[in-house]
């Protein structure tokens, strides 16, 4: 892996990378964040980020398909727009911190699909909203 230049790295400072799709290493650390947060709300997608944790090894490719995929990018209904739910009860600053951590694990993972060649159009439209929601501190 090389890495894109200086200047682009995550929102977590990781350098982020040319690779091409069969580099699972790339997802692992965020999609293993995820899946734990998801777990720790009872989210009804924790088990499908686990199922594409472990399918990461043996079909890395399939894995980076899904992640680029309507079914997280593509507006009501997607994984992105989950990070609006409703609090399920949490006291308001634990579900404040966990409702940013989400949004900065999908940034993380839409800066590395982006930088990894991406497709889908609703990538950008969520890092921005996300970005500007985190900044906003809303």
């Amino acid at each position: 892996m090389t890495p894109v230049s200086a200047a682009k790295t995550s929102v977590f400072g990781t350098p982020l990378t040319e690779a091409g799709p069969d580099d699972a290493s790339l997802f692992v650390r965020p999609l293993e964040r995820l899946a734990e947060l998801l777990e720790g709300i009872d989210h009804a997608r924790a088990t499908e980020v686990r199922e594409l944790l472990g399918l990461l090894q043996t079909s890395p490719a399939q894995v980076r398909h899904q992640l680029d995929g309507n079914a997280w990018w593509a507006g009501a209904g997607s994984l992105a727009a989950e990070t609006m739910s409703d609090n399920p009860g949490l006291a308001e600053a634990e579900w404040a911190m966990l409702v940013r951590e989400f949004r900065n694990l999908m940034i993380e993972i839409g800066e590395q699909l982006l930088a990894t060649g991406a497709a889908n159009p609703g990538i950008r439209s969520w890092l921005l909203a996300f970005n500007n929601w985190n900044a906003s501190e809303v």
